[in-house]
């Protein structure tokens, strides 16, 4: 499934899976800005509210907050404007 939020903001392949540990629903966004791949794992926390942020890799901190939205794609959309603000600001 493809999502675009607007032009700078491409969410793509978005793919939902249910963690079955926990059964939380989450969906994952592979999302590239400035040339960097990044991976966006969104999860339902409540039933209007996604919290998303950058999917923890073996061995990797995630120092970065979470964000959130009313949807899955709200949430995924917010973090993916941040780290473009963010990365505009480091370049």
């Amino acid at each position: 499934m493809k999502v675009q939020i607007r032009t700078p903001f491409r969410l793509r392949d978005a793919c939902a899976k249910t963690d079955t540990d926990r059964g939380v629903e989450t969906v994952r966004f592979e999302e590239t800005i400035n040339g960097r791949s990044y991976v966006i794992e969104v999860s339902a926390v409540d039933r209007d509210r996604w919290r998303a942020q950058i999917l923890r890799r073996p061995g990797a901190s995630t120092a970065l907050m979470p964000f959130y939205g009313a949807t899955a794609i709200e949430a995924a959309a917010l973090l993916s404007r941040w780290l473009t603000r963010a990365a505009v600001g480091n370049g």
